[in-house]
């Protein structure tokens, strides 16, 4: 078991810390596990091991907790209470200044434990080696994590400006009298609890078919049982009704995914001695990964039992309330239409997990006693990758190009059914809203909708010496290139309704997302050294005396690294499409950003004249990743002398450069075209770093 009791420093009176983006309170972790195997010998050819697995972790966190509700402690009235963190100080955030209060997610209660169950059976028989077993595994997770507890008051300049002319105001004046815009609290009375079932079934066989080739052969079957909650707190959004069905309610299922019969993955390796200095490996495997296809086997949206209430100012002219006298604001019901105004979740129920398929082909070759070389292919494709939640309820890019027409406000006719606390529930709205795919809803995202692909291709070499004379080495290089749809995956965390914020050019056209992944590395070099200089006791060069104890004992280390740099989306710093439901905005692209190494530096790293504001109702040209930034390069250098003293007792000193050549790998540059800088790096990683160490070892 290990535990962990962080408290950070205190950010209020009497001053001894400071109020930082992100911080968060007193956090308790705990982690636990237990491991327990068997195996038996049933006769010298069979044999079985069973294996159970336990662990658990368990995350406490608060901040920021008054001795009382705010309704007690701050007088503010009309606060929802949660099931907990009712007690936590809310945030007011008041525009240009920093905020009080904590940040979102602060404060949770979070619990997640696997259960395995594993056993094996192997047995020989002639020249085949055949093992079969099972892999079971019950994954649990207990969260309770509103992000706003007791609310989020916002304060700007609205109420303070001169008639008729905005930004002349005062947002902390607006504050000091109490003047809300806007007030948004999370409600969660529950702990939502998600539940997952995979059993998979193998098959290997390693057969020595001949004296020079081993085959190795297998076939895995996966069932990942769609996941569950345990008080079926669930909904997910119909399309064709545009209302929420609920979990295990009137019909529906527990889950809001189907289970998948047919994933089995083939593996297959040989493995081929041509000569006595040559082998050639080849390998090809299909390994099928969570439903969801990466990251979490959680599929179920937990809306409306986490979500957002909300309470702003109607006319732009009135406040939402007074702070004074607190918001006005109750849970939303759970019923079908619990979604109208808001961002709600649909799940394509027949999507299956997703998949990877690797395969590589590789030669290595012994060049002497301890010297190997080896190159190489590799290759990798996952299919039904987990991508970001992406909105649908999107402009069509031929409607966008409607044009101005498409800012109107018109006749609201859905007034009165939509909560008036929504943006939609005005008595008139944009003709864009009206042309949405659901009118009535903010956003409409697909949960976790694993429909992402990747592709990866690479050249591998390496060249090792093994300790012999003093040394051993090892330097390796990859000539690669990854590309995908999306180069991060949705968020792991429970959300209480989705946000359109994967920035994706088109919802309705995923080609345009095809690009090289955000972690594509062109170019690693890695080489290590290992380096015992040959003087002293046992060496050649043995000078004796206290001159042999000087020069003996040395040892060099040295690491070095070259990679090239990773590429980076640049977007214009204003979206003037987000009124159609489009998460981004991407600029044109009119020329090529690459720059020379003699061109490029800190101030200019790209050609920014490559990049044009692309107007309204445009969707630009540029791709997802179209510059890269700066390349990484490292040597690292340790002096390493052991003396022995007497027997039992040896003195070690250590010398070590990080970052011998004083070349901080440089930050990303500023990718955001219309703002200052652009273009440029303005942040570095650490100089050189020398540091010495003296230990004596009895």
């Amino acid at each position: 078991m290990a535990a962990d009791y962080p408290t950070p420093v205190t950010p209020l009176p009497p001053g001894n810390g400071s109020i930082t983006p992100g911080a968060t309170g007193r956090t308790h972790t705990i982690a636990q596990s237990v491991a327990t195997s068997d195996c038996h010998v049933f006769s010298p050819s069979v044999g079985n091991e069973a294996r159970l697995g336990y662990t658990r972790r368990r995350i406490n966190r608060a901040a920021l907790l008054l001795n009382g509700s705010p309704s007690q402690v701050l007088q503010l009235t009309g606060i929802p209470p949660n099931s907990d963190f009712s007690q936590e100080l809310p945030t007011f955030s008041i525009s240009g200044l920093q905020q009080l209060g904590p940040p979102p997610n602060t404060d949770s209660r979070f619990r997640t434990d696997v259960t395995e169950v594993i056993d094996q059976l192997s047995t020989a028989r002639g020249s085949h080696s055949i093992t079969a077993g099972l892999d079971l595994r019950w994954e649990r997770l207990d969260i309770l994590q509103p992000p706003s507890p007791t609310g989020l008051f916002q304060f700007s300049s609205l109420f303070t400006d001169l008639p008729g002319n905005s930004g002349t105001g005062f947002p902390l004046a607006s504050f000091l009298l109490g003047q809300v815009q806007t007030f948004s609290i999370d409600l969660q009375q529950k702990p939502i609890r998600p539940r997952a079932h995979i059993e998979e079934y193998y098959l290997q066989d390693n057969w020595k078919a001949t004296r020079r080739l081993t085959v190795n052969a297998g076939l895995r079957w996966t069932l990942n049982f769609p996941s569950t909650e345990a008080d079926n707190q669930g909904a997910v959004f119909n399309l064709r009704t545009q209302q929420l069905e609920y979990l295990g309610k009137n019909g529906f299922p527990r889950s809001a995914r189907e289970l998948h019969w047919h994933d089995f993955g083939p593996r297959l390796g040989l493995a081929y001695r041509a000569t006595q200095k040559t082998v050639i490996r080849s390998g090809y495997g299909l390994i099928w990964i969570e439903q969801a296809g990466i990251t979490t086997p959680f599929t179920n949206p937990q809306f409306p039992f986490l979500q957002t209430v909300t309470e702003r100012t109607l006319d732009s002219i009135n406040t939402a309330f007074e702070l004074a006298s607190g918001p006005i604001v109750a849970p939303i019901p759970i019923t079908p239409d619990a979604g109208l105004g808001q961002g709600v979740f649909t799940v394509d129920r027949s999507l299956g997990s997703g998949y990877a398929q690797q395969w590589n082909f590789f030669i290595e070759r012994e060049i002497s006693t301890n010297l190997a070389f080896q190159i190489g292919y590799t290759g990798s494709k996952i299919t039904h990758v987990g991508i970001p939640d992406t909105n649908i309820n999107q402009l069509t890019s031929q409607q966008l190009a409607l044009g101005a027409p498409l800012l109107a406000k018109m006749p609201n006719p859905y007034f009165g059914q939509v909560p008036r606390s929504s943006s939609l529930g005005d008595p008139t709205v944009s003709q864009a809203q009206l042309l949405k795919p659901f009118p009535r809803f903010t956003t409409v995202s697909f949960f976790r909708n694993n429909v992402g692909n990747t592709n990866y291709h690479a050249l591998q070499a390496r060249l090792e010496k093994r300790f012999s004379s003093g040394l051993s080495f090892l330097a390796s290089y990859t000539w690669s290139k990854l590309i995908d749809e999306a180069s991060s995956v949705f968020d792991a965390t429970i959300f209480t309704g989705p946000v359109a914020n994967f920035p994706v050019a088109d919802s309705f056209n995923r080609r345009l997302e095809r690009d090289v992944s955000s972690g594509d590395i062109p170019h690693d070099f890695v080489f290590s050294s290992i380096y015992a200089l040959p003087f002293g006791s046992g060496h050649r060069l043995n000078p004796g005396c206290i001159e042999g104890k000087l020069a003996g004992g040395w040892e060099v280390t040295a690491l070095i690294s070259l990679q090239s740099g990773l590429p980076l989306a640049v977007t214009q710093s204003t979206n003037f499409n987000s009124f159609a439901g489009f998460a981004t905005q991407r600029p044109n692209r009119v020329a090529n950003p690459s720059l020379s190494r003699s061109e490029r530096d800190a101030s200019k790293w790209f050609n920014t004249a490559a990049f044009q504001t692309a107007p309204q109702f445009t969707l630009g040209t540029s791709s997802r990743n179209p510059v890269r930034g700066p390349g990484y390069r490292d040597v690292d250098l340790a002096l390493l002398k052991r003396t022995k003293l007497k027997e039992g007792a040896d003195l070690q000193f250590r010398a070590e450069f990080f970052n011998l050549t004083n070349t901080p790998p440089l930050g990303a540059p500023n990718v955001v075209l219309g703002t200052a800088g652009f273009g440029s790096i303005t942040s570095a990683s650490d100089p050189r770093v020398i540091q010495f160490g003296l230990k004596l070892e009895f």
